[in-house]
């Protein structure tokens, strides 16, 4: 039998991975291009702070940060998720409570300021999922000036009644 060894990755990837399919490179391909352009036609030509090398380090580190960023994004959203439910499940306890409340005071009638009390509490609000911001894309819709213009109209006609 025969073993294969697979190369070693390389030290500097010009295009993600398969396993980033998801994720955009973060190079956009204007930049791609001067990395691709000094690997090849100038590699062996360095100027004053760029150089190949120079261009694959900074685009690594970019992607780096891209990563923590995405990482960041992630535990946010768990954040805001979990707030969410825990926000949720205490509106749904503080409901049951004033219902719970609101079955004691009518079990005991005497005690008058209690009903005033619970009576006065407002029902706690549903609460509402967050909407994401979604702004409208292309141009605003038309308006038609005859619909809107009240001035140009005469309000009653010379011999209406």
């Amino acid at each position: 039998m025969f073993m294969t060894t697979k190369p070693p990755p390389p030290a500097f990837r010009l295009v993600p991975a398969a396993d980033d399919a998801s994720a955009p490179d973060p190079i956009p391909g204007e930049v791609r291009a001067v990395i691709d352009l000094f690997g090849t036609h100038l590699a062996k030509v360095a100027f004053p702070d760029v150089d190949v090398a120079s261009l694959r380090r900074e685009a690594e580190e970019l992607r780096a940060e891209a990563e923590q960023v995405a990482r960041a994004r992630a535990a946010l959203d768990a954040a805001a998720a979990s707030f969410q439910r825990r926000q949720t499940a205490l509106a749904e306890t503080a409901a049951r409570a004033v219902a719970y409340a609101r079955i004691y005071s009518d079990a005991h009638p005497e005690r008058e300021p209690l009903a005033a009390a619970i009576m006065s509490l407002a029902k706690p609000a549903p609460v509402e999922e967050p909407r994401p911001l979604v702004r409208r894309r292309g141009r605003p819709p038309k308006r038609s000036a005859e619909l809107f213009d009240t001035a140009g109209s005469p309000a009653d006609p010379p011999g209406a009644p």
